[in-house]
């Protein structure tokens, strides 16, 4: 066999050998099904360093507040640090904030991307990677948050990264979409300054 050959054949045989949910973007189910499509906007561009900023969700109908600032009551959620998207589900093990990322860390995400004006973050994300029981999410909490690079809030969703009832409540059997508003200047930098949004609900 020549090296031409050799090289595609050898890429082939890591890939049937590699389990398939250890590729990056297995998640989102190839994106089949329903979908959530979430836009955050900032005041300023966003900042690949110096902080994160992260779409959190709560699906699961016994916890009656969202997603907070400090990582409580999360279940799943998209992370963009360091260039990159990342998706992540949240042990059910109470853990110290944030401590889950080192427990169980997200794995590389495909479907987010930063819009042209630097401002906008997007992400796409599979109701089917939602799921923590044996069905679809009917109902699903939803919150903006931006930390600092130690994981210290710098806002969410509110008047700031203290606000606990500003998180959104997307009823899928009653809507498809949700405008997401937010004061500007109630962070310290205006790159992890959230200032809204919006939340669709798609099916390609």
């Amino acid at each position: 066999m020549t090296k031409r050959l050799m090289v595609p054949v050898l890429v082939a045989v890591v890939l049937l050998c590699y389990p398939a949910t250890r590729l990056p973007g297995y998640l989102a189910h190839g994106q089949i099904g329903s979908q959530l499509l979430i836009t955050m906007n900032l005041a300023e561009r966003a900042k690949p360093v110096g902080g994160s900023y992260f779409i959190a969700f709560t699906v699961d109908d016994t916890i009656l507040q969202g997603p907070q600032s400090d990582s409580s009551n999360w279940t799943h959620y998209v992370v963009y640090r360091g260039g990159r998207f990342f998706f992540g589900r949240v042990p059910r093990t109470p853990f110290r904030p944030f401590e889950f990322q080192t427990v169980r860390p997200p794995e590389p995400y495909l479907f987010g991307q930063i819009l042209p004006d630097g401002r906008t973050l997007r992400v796409r994300v599979a109701l089917a990677d939602l799921v923590t029981g044996t069905s679809l999410p009917m109902q699903i909490k939803i919150n903006f948050i931006t930390v600092d690079e130690f994981l210290r809030p710098l806002d969410a969703l509110g008047r700031g990264a203290t606000e606990r009832f500003a998180f959104v409540t997307l009823d899928l059997r009653r809507e498809n979409y949700v405008a997401v508003t937010d004061p500007t200047g109630d962070a310290p930098d205006r790159a992890f300054d959230i200032t809204g949004g919006d939340i669709q609900v798609t099916t390609p």
